[in-house]
């Protein structure tokens, strides 16, 4: 009886200490995002349909979260810097990596059944950390196309 009060305590640890670690991030986006002199700007699905109709390039967005904080400390660098290193983004596939003279960048991509889930662009400088979560179910294709046009 004990060894399965024990299990089962143990399997409860598991899973809250999961679900409130989240994945890597949503970690980095609330890191930023407390930072001070931190800026968040939310554009919800509502917003983005009144875009939409002006913007052919916003076709499959959903939503999106752009954190971004400038004047960071020595200590708060180092700390993200960690956090970055430390990031196991499963489910995303990176499509640009980049570290040169104390700069971080990276570019994340979820799909899923042939669609962009989510992207996301996370810069890291000395004195300055944003991260922009793009969320939806966009055709590659039409991502593609954008890039192309703006070369």
């Amino acid at each position: 009886m004990k060894t399965r009060i024990f299990l089962t305590a143990l399997l409860l640890l598991g899973c809250s200490s999961a679900i409130v670690a989240g994945n890597c991030i949503d970690n980095l986006s609330r890191s930023i995002a407390r930072l001070p002199e931190a800026q968040t700007v939310n554009i919800n699905p509502f917003v983005m349909n009144l875009i939409k109709p002006f913007s052919s390039e916003m076709k499959g967005v959903k939503s999106m979260n752009i954190v971004s904080a400038e004047d960071i400390s020595t200590a708060d660098y180092t700390r993200l810097k960690k956090l970055i290193e430390d990031c196991q983004s499963e489910g995303y596939e990176t499509v640009i990596s980049s570290n040169e003279d104390g700069e971080i960048a990276r570019i994340l991509m979820k799909m899923e059944k042939d669609k962009i889930r989510e992207i996301v662009i996370l810069s890291l400088e000395e004195d300055e950390a944003n991260l922009i979560r793009i969320k939806g179910a966009i055709d590659p294709k039409q991502l593609n196309e954008i890039i192309e046009n703006n070369k």
